[in-house]
C-alpha cells in the first residue's frame, strides 16, 4: 500500500504580507538614505549669491534679513519666509528668490519709490511712498511734494500712515491731475479746506474739494492777466471761483 502524497498547502496571507512588508521597509529605508544623501550633497549648497534691484537698500541689510544658510540645500529654502523677511525692510516692495542649477542663488529686489514728505504738527517728518509706507524718518532729497498735517503722527520706518488727514490730501492731489505738479506743499487751513503752495511760493486757497481741477486751471490766466505784478502775488483765493481774490506781498 503506497503512502498517500501530502497535499501542498498555500502560504497564509499574513506570511505573504510579511514578505512584502520586509521588502517595502527595505525600499523605504533605501529611499530615505538616498534622499538624505542627495539633499546633503555639496553640489547643492550655495555657490554664489547675486542681488539685483538695490538702490536705497544695502546688500548687507538684504543678506542679514534673508538669513540664508550656506550649509543647507538651496532647493529646500523656504522662499516665502525669506521674501517676507526681506520685505520687512522699509524700502523693499517685493523680494523674489530664484535658484539656478546647480546652486546659484539670485535675489531680485523691487524697491519702493519715495513719493512725498509728511510733516506733522510737532515738527516730525517722514518720507513715504504712494502707499503711505514710511521709508525713512526725515525728508529725503528731491521729493515732488510735501504734506503738512495739523495732527501729530508717530511712526517708524516700515509703518503705514493710516491718517485720515493725509488720505484726504492725497485724494486732492489725485483730483488736481497733471496740474498738481506745479504745487510743492499741500495742507488744510483751519476750516479743513485745501491750501497748496506753488513752487514759486504763491499760496492757493482752493476751498472745498469740488472741481479742484477746474479751479487750478484758473491760476494761469489770473497770473497772466496781472503781467509783471504777478511777481508780487502772495495768495490766490479760489474759494469763490467766479470772483477770485489776489493778495500781494507787502
Amino acid at each position: 500500500m503506497t503512502q498517500r502524497a501530502k497535499r501542498r498547502t498555500r502560504p497564509s496571507l499574513a506570511r505573504r504580507l510579511r514578505a512584502f512588508w520586509l521588502v517595502g521597509a527595505a525600499l523605504a529605508a533605501l529611499a530615505i538614505w538616498g534622499g538624505w544623501t542627495l539633499a546633503n550633497l555639496p553640489a547643492f549648497k550655495m555657490k554664489s549669491l547675486a542681488i539685483t534691484g538695490l538702490q536705497h537698500v544695502s546688500r548687507a541689510d538684504v543678506i542679514a534679513r534673508a538669513r540664508l544658510d550656506p550649509a543647507e540645500n538651496v532647493w529646500f529654502y523656504d522662499r516665502r519666509a525669506i521674501a517676507r523677511r526681506i520685505e520687512a525692510l522699509p524700502y523693499v516692495q517685493t523680494a523674489r528668490l530664484h535658484v539656478r542649477p546647480p546652486a546659484d542663488v539670485w535675489l531680485d529686489i523691487t524697491e519702493r519709490r519715495p513719493d512725498a514728505c509728511v510733516r506733522d504738527a510737532a515738527g516730525r517728518s517722514y518720507t513715504i511712498d504712494e502707499e503711505s509706507r514710511v521709508l525713512e524718518s526725515g525728508c529725503a532729497g528731491s521729493l515732488p511734494r510735501t504734506y503738512e498735517l495739523r495732527a501729530e503722527v508717530r511712526a517708524a520706518p516700515a509703518d503705514f500712515l493710516h491718517v485720515p488727514e493725509l488720505a484726504s490730501l492725497q485724494r486732492d492731489v489725485f483730483a488736481l491731475g497733471a496740474g498738481g505738479a506745479r504745487f510743492g506743499t499741500f495742507s488744510h487751513d483751519r476750516f479743513g479746506q485745501l491750501q497748496a503752495t506753488m513752487h514759486d511760493g504763491i499760496a492757493v486757497r482752493f476751498g472745498d474739494d469740488d472741481d479742484l481741477d477746474r479751479k487750478q486751471r484758473l491760476i494761469g490766466p489770473i497770473l497772466a492777466q496781472l503781467g509783471p505784478r504777478a511777481n508780487d502775488v502772495r495768495t490766490v483765493d479760489l474759494r469763490a471761483p467766479t470772483t477770485p481774490v489776489v493778495e500781494y506781498r507787502h
